[in-house]
């Protein structure tokens, strides 16, 4: 009897869910992504300059993506600054708590950082954080079965500093796990290069490094594609996870997915990565993508 009743439950445990369908109300939310605030974006970021960790001008990046979401309605309470330091350079996370309705204490994470060097970063990764602002501003007053965190990591450039400090001093505590983590979901680099033909996205499988969670990574990314399918023009592509800031959670046996640029281009880290060599349509597109499988991850309303 034992065995059937093991058997029973190994069957439930790899039954693959129910398959994802178009839920209109999702689109309807997708329709709602703009343009314009994408465009507005990525102009405001670049004219903060470059955003190497440390500086005045990372500093003042943190302060306008803090001052964003005040302005769509979250509250101080909702915001919380992750300070770390790199030698003797200093710097801070922002991290923005969603309340979940089913299970608040159960998390979907959507993160990006916001640090450059050498150039404004708009494509790497104003246009990630234009997105992540964008989603934000959408959900802020829709209800989620899972909580969400949106989270803006400084120090990626140095070698994910900011990602890494955030999972081994808040996330985790040495081997204890504060948080419940669902998934993590990281927006790098997306906005492409003006005049190449952009139809196209990378969805990052957690391929390597613990391999515990290669096969759950693998069905969340198909997952992704799918929501991208649905809704957004994008055509995908699976892509290795690596050298962003979700690595940092999947050292730490995380299930990770995300967005990377399929055609890449050569000007991030230059001084040319800037808003008129960065393909706007292509971030609307993902954005778009992006909002559609947020909801999808964390069990948006659909009534």
């Amino acid at each position: 009897m034992k065995k059937l009743i093991i058997t029973a439950l190994l069957a439930l445990c790899i039954t693959p869910s129910k398959a994802q369908k178009f839920v209109r109300k999702y689109q309807d939310r997708v329709d709602q992504v703009s343009k314009d605030n994408i465009i507005a974006n990525l102009k405001a970021f670049e004219k903060l300059g470059i955003k190497t960790t440390g500086s005045v001008e990372n500093d003042n990046a943190l302060q306008w993506i803090r001052q964003q979401y005040l302005s769509y309605g979250y509250t101080e309470d909702q915001l919380m600054a992750d300070p770390f330091s790199i030698g003797k350079e200093k710097s801070s996370n922002l991290i923005i708590t969603k309340k979940g309705t089913v299970y608040p204490d159960r998390y979907v994470i959507i993160c990006g950082h916001f640090d450059s060097i050498n150039g404004p970063g708009v494509n790497d990764n104003g246009s990630g954080t234009s997105i992540i602002l964008e989603a934000a501003r959408i959900l802020k007053d829709i209800p989620t079965d899972y909580s969400i965190k949106f989270i803006h990591f400084s120090g990626e450039e140095q070698g994910l500093y900011g990602s890494r400090h955030y999972v081994n001093e808040v996330a985790y505590t040495r081997k204890q796990r504060n948080l419940d983590i669902k998934m993590v979901f990281n927006i790098d680099e997306v906005g492409g290069k003006k005049g190449m033909f952009n139809d196209t996205v990378f969805c990052d499988e957690d391929q390597g490094g613990n391999s515990k969670n290669n096969t759950a990574s693998a069905q969340v990314t198909r997952e992704l594609m799918k929501c991208t399918a649905l809704y957004s023009p994008l055509k995908t592509e699976i892509d290795p996870a690596e050298d962003s800031d979700y690595i940092s959670f999947e050292k730490k046996g995380e299930v990770i997915t995300g967005f990377f640029e399929y055609l890449r281009s050569d000007l991030p880290h230059t001084k040319d990565d800037t808003f008129a060599n960065t393909d706007v349509m292509y971030v609307y597109n993902i954005g778009k993508a992006t909002l559609g499988a947020l909801q999808h991850f964390a069990g948006a309303d659909h009534h």
